[in-house]
Parts: structure tokens; C-alpha cells; sequence
């Protein structure tokens, strides 16, 4: 077994995951940036044979899906009722408008646009919404610091991987502005 406590193995555990997660961000962009670049165009862009867009418009959508379900779960054994309740509410409010932005890929190419942006939106707000909690939190307890609700860089981690997905998405949303 390894040498690391157990508290320690699963923030290993989770960082590991969470970089790990964010490689399908970035083959994505790779292979829609190739095919801006060698190809035809984003419109050529395919990854499993599927338009790449749209590949990397799902991924977002459950990797963001499960992030507010994340969010959910920490915000039910925190405790503040009262910004519980609320974390609550805004994690299935943005869990439903990634389902939202799934659809609307359906309707025109803007709204495939639009349904990146709003992913986007989604990972930031996340973000936001989890250090807003995680501050109540050490607020509440006076023996837990900031820093000991975050232990083993979870936060930076988090940080990171939120600022390559979003930027991830920026790209995304610039080709797809583009071919417009």
C-alpha cells in the first residue's frame, strides 16, 4: 500500500483526476485547431468521426453536470442551512442550463456559440460559488482555516484546471465566431 495517509491519497486522487479531466478539453481543441489550420475548417473538425464542436460541447456538459453535483454534496453536509440551501439551488440551476446548452446546439450555429459561452459561464460560476462556500465555512468554524478547508493545493489545483477549461473554451467559441 502507499507510504501517504489517507486524507492525502485522495486529494492525490483528485488532482490526478481533475488534470486527467481536462485532456479531453484540450484534444479537442487540438483537433478543431487543426483543422482551422490544415483542414477545411471547423467544419471538418471530427473527433470519433462525430463534429468535434459538438464532442467538445458534450464533454463540457457532463464534466460541468458533475461539478454541480460536486458542489450539491459539499453544500449538504455544510453547516449553513441557509447558503446550503442556496448552493444547492445554484448548483442544479447550472447543471440544467449545461442540459440548456446541449440543446440548443440543435438550433442554429449561434447557439452553438452561445452554448459554449454558457458553459463557460458555468465552470467561472462554479468556481466562484465554491470559494464563496468554502469562506463561510471557515468563517463558521473558528478552529478550520481557510487554508485547512483547502488542504493539499485542492484549491490551486482547481484554479488551474478551471483557467485552462475556460480558456479552452475560448478558443472553442473564437473558431466557431469565426466561421459565422
Amino acid at each position: 500500500m502507499s507510504d501517504l495517509p489517507s486524507s492525502d491519497r485522495y486529494h492525490h486522487i483528485t488532482a490526478m483526476l481533475g488534470y486527467a479531466g481536462s485532456l479531453p478539453f484540450i484534444i479537442g481543441v487540438a483537433v478543431m485547431l487543426n483543422a482551422r489550420f490544415y483542414g477545411e475548417g471547423l467544419q471538418s473538425a471530427a473527433l470519433f468521426s462525430f463534429y468535434a464542436p459538438y464532442v467538445f460541447i458534450g464533454y463540457s456538459v457532463v464534466i460541468l453536470s458533475f461539478l454541480s453535483g460536486a458542489l450539491w454534496e459539499r453544500s449538504r453536509l455544510a453547516d449553513s442551512a441557509r447558503s446550503a440551501g442556496a448552493a444547492i439551488l445554484f448548483s442544479n440551476a447550472v447543471a440544467l442550463s449545461a442540459w440548456l446548452s446541449l440543446l440548443l446546439i440543435y438550433l442554429a450555429p449561434i447557439m452553438s456559440l452561445f452554448a459554449v459561452c454558457l458553459l463557460m459561464a458555468g465552470f467561472l460560476s462554479l468556481l466562484w460559488v465554491e470559494r464563496l462556500a468554502l469562506r463561510q465555512q471557515a468563517e463558521s468554524s473558528s478552529q478550520t482555516s481557510p487554508t485547512q478547508l483547502l488542504s493539499n493545493g485542492y484549491w490551486s489545483m482547481r484554479v488551474r484546471v478551471t483557467t485552462l477549461v475556460v480558456l479552452t473554451h475560448i478558443v472553442v467559441a473564437a473558431l466557431m465566431l469565426e466561421e459565422l
